[in-house]
């Protein structure tokens, strides 16, 4: 009996993301055209379109064309993305970011928290912290919360396996939000994420595989592929490269090689190698790399080789391995540049063949946001069926 009533709740529950999907994405714009286009039968979909209208989700705008035919001209539907919220949040070791938006992707408020201010406390709380302070925010029924945690996480039930950076394990993330705040939470890795921010809200909706390399206090691959996010990927961060300085090489962890205190270690024996270099003793970021290198400071132009070197091994990888038609470079990187993503594909193209390298449309994701984002967008799928 429970199973009977459960199945017949699911097939609910999935029939109407059919109907809002359709409506969502322009594939049907009125009850004839859904029925048609799902293959429900009419009394069916009109009690969802019901269902959906009386709770504001879709309304009526008017009357369409009538068809060759003749007959009564239909009603159109059309889908209200403000009458719910989703909030969306992102954590990093430092830092944990917020956004409130509504169910197309818009941002109506952000609200972050700086986790190097606030010592002592547990990072759940900050989370509850941020999450309040978007409710605190909102004109519109909260729908659902998207998490993205850089780790290991058991999507199904929100479960982190392994977060290191903040001594998580095995903690109900999902469970314990959803205990707090009475709306469905989805916990996911954060790598995962963005890559979802950017399919759903980053990019033209003609790329269907598209992977984001996410490098900040971890280096971590978000990968969409055939239109479906893959929940397996994450941080590669031990993954071994090789990299060549001079006449020297050595294999080492991408993270020995990518991680910002080694770049900062690099930084200060190339300023002891170019004593007329404008990099900062204190202070180093991307951005003072980007700015020096670009001004033909040898110690920066040095350092930015190093690290394409290394980048162009992972794209080149991801190329072999997945085949995506599009990858995003994510993260405090991005400050470097385009310059820099051109050299990563350069060199990327004497790694595999360059015919596979060339069908690869590549970018940078330059908002902060783009994981919390994300966050959104796999809440909003995983609710209602939105995405795309």
């Amino acid at each position: 009996m429970t199973a009977s009533k459960a199945t017949r709740e699911q097939l609910r529950r999935h029939n109407r993301q059919l109907m809002l999907h359709a409506v969502y994405s322009g594939l049907a714009d009125n009850r004839a055209a859904l029925a048609q286009e799902t293959g429900l039968a009419k009394p069916t979909v009109s009690d969802l379109i019901g269902e959906l209208i009386e709770e504001g989700l879709l309304i009526e705008v008017g009357r369409g064309q009538s068809t060759d035919s003749g007959g009564k001209r239909p009603t159109l539907l059309q889908f209200v993305p403000d009458a719910r919220q989703v909030i969306g949040i992102s954590l990093d070791v430092d830092r944990v970011r917020g956004v409130l938006c509504n169910m197309a992707g818009k941002i109506i408020a952000q609200h972050h928290a700086n986790l190097l201010d606030i010592e002592g406390h547990p990072v759940i709380d900050i989370v509850q912290h941020v999450i309040n302070g978007l409710i605190a925010q909102l004109d519109a029924p909260l729908l659902c919360i998207g998490i993205g945690v850089p780790g290991i996480v058991e999507n199904s039930s929100g479960l982190v396996r392994y977060a290191p950076q903040f001594g998580w394990h095995n903690l109900p993330l999902a469970d314990i939000l959803t205990d707090c705040f009475h709306v469905p939470v989805y916990v996911a890795n954060k790598a995962e994420m963005a890559a979802m921010g950017q399919f759903a809200f980053g990019m033209p909706n003609d790329s269907r595989s598209p992977v984001v390399v996410l490098l900040n206090s971890t280096i971590e691959i978000g990968m969409v592929l055939g239109g479906a996010i893959y929940h397996n990927g994450g941080d590669i961060s031990s993954l071994h490269v090789s990299r060549h300085i001079g006449q020297h090489s050595e294999t080492g962890r991408l993270e020995t090689f990518l991680s910002w205190p080694y770049l900062k270690r690099r930084a200060e024996l190339l300023r002891q190698e170019y004593p007329d270099t404008t990099l900062p003793i204190t202070g180093l970021t991307f951005m003072h790399m980007q700015y020096a290198a670009l001004h033909g400071d040898a110690a920066a132009q040095t350092l930015v080789e190093e690290i394409t070197d290394i980048l162009a091994q992972v794209f080149s990888w991801v190329i072999a391995m997945l085949r995506p038609d599009h990858i995003s470079l994510a993260g405090g990187i991005v400050d470097l540049g385009e310059t820099v993503l051109n050299r990563i594909m350069e060199k990327a193209e004497s790694l595999v063949q360059p015919e596979l390298v060339q069908s690869v449309k590549f970018s940078l994701a330059e908002s902060y946001e783009l994981s919390a984002l994300g966050a959104v967008a796999e809440a909003l799928q995983n609710e209602l069926g939105l995405v795309r």
